[in-house]
């Protein structure tokens, strides 16, 4: 996989606009988990398949117990601008009710081939797949630790989509996406989903010096991504093609147009 620019100029260029949960905070830097996958290492927790589903009346216990603790709604929706707070709304069922949504394949889930299956699940599902090997690690806690979400369009579709970053396992980003009548979501390890910008462009880092930039979109029931350029030391390229640092950084300068805002939501 190509690379772009690295994560310290990405972070230093691109600082975050962050609104605690109902009051402004200042900025707060990317997260920078202790150990996270290569993307060519992927999890190989899953979700059970349909015939592993556990019969109904524990799958409803798994489904509602309270998975975001330090979800405070009533304090969002006052910190939240009129448009943010009805596109949150949408998806406000799978945070409290416990309704499921698509987990698709994405440029993390599945990589490289799309390799995975498609399935419903709840926010407990996701929870115990993220854990699944490490179910007595001494940080485990029977709910998702949300540190942060925001509210934007991230595919150009028109649609805002919910990004979810928690603090589980070394930090992972979950992207809800709402597709007629469903809601589809994929997964990232935080180094693969970096520096979040408006238009959707964001950095996959395979180093303090390899980096890509991207951006994603939603087809066929699944969750694509198309390399807009990247940076692996003094190499620069931008579409495929080899160009110098200069153009380099003048493209870097336009395509970082700041950072979508961010909610924060756990100490």
């Amino acid at each position: 996989m190509s690379r772009i620019l690295s994560a310290a100029l990405a972070l230093a260029l691109t600082a975050c606009l962050l609104t605690a949960c109902g009051a402004h905070s200042a900025n707060v830097k990317e997260p920078t988990p202790a150990a996270t996958a290569a993307k060519g290492e992927k999890s190989a927790s899953v979700v059970p398949a349909p015939e592993d589903t556990p019969d109904d009346a524990s799958q409803d216990a798994l489904s509602t117990r309270g998975m975001l603790p330090d979800l405070d709604v009533s304090a969002l929706k006052a910190a939240m601008p009129e448009e943010d707070w009805a596109a949150f709304e949408v998806y406000l069922p799978i945070l409290q009710e416990g309704k499921t949504f698509r987990w698709a394949a994405g440029p993390y889930r599945g990589y490289p081939d799309y390799d995975w299956e498609t399935r419903d699940a709840t926010l407990a599902n996701f929870h115990d797949a993220l854990w699944e090997g490490n179910e007595n690690g001494s940080d485990r806690a029977d709910g998702l630790v949300l540190d942060r979400l925001a509210v934007q369009d991230i595919d150009g579709d028109g649609r805002a989509e919910l990004i979810l970053l928690f603090r589980d396992m070394g930090y992972n980003y979950l992207v809800l996406h709402q597709e007629e009548d469903a809601v589809y979501g994929t997964d990232f390890s935080v180094r693969w989903f970096e520096a979040l910008q408006q238009n959707g462009v964001y950095i996959g880092s395979s180093g303090a010096d390899d980096n890509a930039y991207y951006q994603m979109a939603f087809r066929n029931g699944r969750f694509e991504e198309q390399e807009l350029g990247h940076k692996e030391g003094s190499q620069c390229e931008i579409a495929g093609k080899a160009v110098t640092e200069k153009a380099f950084q003048d493209w870097y300068a336009k395509i970082m147009v700041g950072d979508v805002t961010w909610y924060t939501c756990a100490d």
